[in-house]
Formats: C-alpha cells, sequence, structure tokens
C-alpha cells in the first residue's frame, strides 16, 4: 500500500461510520416525532435512543479527530 492509501482508507471509514450512525438516527425519528403530547416519557426505549445517539456523537467525534489529523500531516 501505498503511503497515502492509509489515510484515505481511515477517512473513508471514518466517514461511512458517521453516515451510518447518522442513519440510524434517521430510522428512529418516525418513532419520536410520532410521539403524542401524553406519552409517558417511562414507556419509552430510552436506552435504544441513547445508545443511537451515542453512537452518532462518538463517530462524528472520530471523523472530526481524523480530518485534524490528516490537517496537521506534513506535505
Amino acid at each position: 500500500m501505498g503511503n497515502e492509501t492509509n489515510p484515505l482508507l481511515a477517512l473513508k471509514n471514518a466517514w461511512a461510520g458517521a453516515i451510518a450512525a447518522s442513519d440510524r438516527l434517521r430510522e428512529l425519528e418516525p418513532a419520536v416525532t410520532g410521539l403524542a403530547e401524553n406519552t409517558d416519557v417511562a414507556s419509552l426505549d430510552l436506552e435504544t435512543y441513547r445508545n443511537a445517539a451515542s453512537a452518532q456523537s462518538i463517530a462524528a467525534q472520530a471523523l472530526r479527530g481524523l480530518i485534524e489529523q490528516l490537517q496537521r500531516r506534513p506535505e
């Protein structure tokens, strides 16, 4: 592999991970936005919502960190 292949592959993979995590939030969107005003919060699957939000947050931060690392690379 060339010297540029690994950083490009890392960028592509990190990007794909961030998109996949965002897609999971989109999948859950109808369930959240469709909640009735009188829904009891205790009845919700908050763990699923938390996991999806955490995954998206972690993936976005990892992508941002990788991009910042790539920006600091000597040419």
